[in-house]
């Protein structure tokens, strides 16, 4: 589904503080039409008096939450917990800061109706949103238990040939970029974990899109969080950056982490995780041909949807030191 980006224009910017945001602190106001909101929420499964933690699935860049959850609906079924995605604009290459507004509904909508906190796993961009919007949005902080990043983009990728204005790029893709000015304001802040959520972020060394995943500085890891790298988990495995969602390990530690308090502990993962590629549920010919088909879709539309010649401005709301 395709709708084009609202503005954020009249949001309030609050006090500069450099401590990290209470969960009682005041959240900015939502701008996009709520109808759009309402109508890019899909949910599986019941929610309502559920007594299994509902779980918000984040699709990444070129994909819409549909679509993602197309992917690894077997597995979400193996684990039999209600499901919810989102369809961001222009399946998720449009500005993350109107992107974003679409989580913070969908993340405050699942917790109503389940009557209980959530948790969230997101893959690439999607690994990055759930942080965005529990920075800025501070009121989320008490209704997500645990945010589970795949491949996350939290300081930006290295890898491809860039943006430039020869080179146009998706305003996702300028923003994702390591250096950009989005990125630079977001990792400003004080704390990288915000809230009483659990962190725990998965990466794996073969990322061919998300890079660098090793050294002293990985991209998609965050501070404060668990950071498990596949490769330490089952040496000599390799894995895509699609493949990093679907991954036996990413799936272990997303399950082990919302069966208990704080984020996931790799000595507590099965111990023949590395026995099976993937997550339970998910068949490994079928899942092996959707991922590379999902990730020669992917890459398509970031030809097809609009490419500015610049990276979106950051507004006032992302600039701010949030308390």
């Amino acid at each position: 589904m395709r709708r084009s980006p609202l503005a954020l224009a009249g949001l309030a910017v609050l006090a500069l503080s450099a401590a990290p945001a209470p969960a009682g602190a005041a959240s900015p106001k939502l701008t996009v039409a709520p109808a759009e909101l309402k109508a890019a929420l899909h949910c599986h499964g019941a929610l309502a008096g559920t007594k299994k933690q509902p779980i918000m699935l984040v699709t990444g860049t070129g994909a819409s939450g549909e679509e993602a959850y197309a992917i690894g609906k077997g597995a979400f079924e193996a684990y039999g917990h209600p499901v919810c995605d989102v369809d961001f604009p222009n399946h998720t290459t449009a500005d993350i800061q109107d992107s974003v507004q679409y989580l913070v509904y969908g993340i405050r909508e699942e917790a109503r109706r389940a009557g209980r906190r959530i948790a969230v796993i997101g893959i690439s961009q999607g690994g990055l949103l759930p942080r965005v919007a529990l920075t800025y949005w501070p009121d989320l902080r008490g209704k997500v238990t645990d945010v589970i990043a795949a491949a996350g983009t939290q300081h930006g990728t290295k890898a491809g040939s860039g943006c430039s204005a020869a080179k146009p790029c998706t305003p996702a893709g300028w923003q994702q970029r390591a250096g950009s000015k989005f990125l630079k304001a977001l990792n400003a802040q004080a704390d990288e974990t915000p809230g009483r959520t659990a962190w725990t972020t998965v990466r794996s060394a073969t990322d061919e899109v998300v890079q660098p995943q090793f050294g002293p500085h990985p991209t998609s890891s965050l501070k404060g969080a668990t950071n498990i790298r596949i490769q330490s988990v089952c040496p000599g495995r390799k894995v895509t950056h699609i493949g990093t969602a679907l991954d036996s390990v990413t799936f272990a530690a997303f399950k082990d982490a919302l069966s208990h308090a704080g984020p996931a502990k790799v000595s507590r993962l099965p111990k023949d995780v590395c026995a099976r590629p993937y997550a339970d549920g998910l068949d490994e010919a079928g899942t092996t041909a959707l991922i590379t088909a999902a990730a020669s879709l992917t890459s398509g539309r970031q030809g097809s949807e609009p490419r500015p010649t610049a990276e979106p401005r950051v507004r006032a709301l992302f600039k701010r030191k949030v308390h």
